[in-house]
């Protein structure tokens, strides 16, 4: 996903997040996610999903039992 997304934002399958999404991101189960844009929510992470974060996340991360790497910046 690129871009300006209005909204919150599920990814149900393996991708990459760049741009600004203005709301909360929900990785679903099973999925592999690179997120290098800007979040303006949270990052809500779900069992057993992968996420990368080199972007930036004004929110929290909620991992509800996946795995998450961050090497960008988390203000919440």
């Amino acid at each position: 996903m690129r871009g300006m997304h209005a909204g919150d934002l599920v990814m149900d399958r393996d991708g990459r997040v760049s741009g600004m999404i203005a709301g909360d991101v929900i990785v679903k189960s099973g999925c592999d996610v690179r997120i290098s844009g800007m979040i303006a929510g949270d990052v809500i992470v779900e069992p057993d999903a992968s996420v990368r974060i080199s972007g930036m996340v004004s929110g929290r991360i909620v991992d509800h039992g996946g795995r998450v790497r961050v090497s960008g910046m988390v203000r919440g």
